[in-house]
């Protein structure tokens, strides 16, 4: 077979493989990024249980969430229209 061919094919494979690796990746960051926000709202409920408008406090927590929420998929547009 042509070696131009099997070259191509060969950095076919490779570039799968690449991409495989780089979205189990992606997947585990964005798991580790939900993780810290879950432990960092558990621990200003936790702080500001006894000190004051509990509900208050959650309604702000919460815009915060999804304020990062909607900033991690500006992000990942970015990242699409670059590549």
């Amino acid at each position: 077979m042509n070696k131009k061919i099997e070259k191509v094919r060969e950095d076919i494979r490779k570039t799968k493989a690449r991409i495989q690796e780089l979205e189990d990746y992606l997947k585990t960051l964005q798991m580790q990024e939900k993780q810290l926000c879950d432990e960092e709202i558990t621990k200003t409920i936790r702080d500001m249980a006894g000190k004051g408008d509990v509900m208050e406090t959650l309604r702000r927590l919460q815009q915060a969430q999804h304020e990062v929420y909607a900033g991690s998929d500006s992000g990942r547009e970015e990242m699409s229209h670059d590549a």
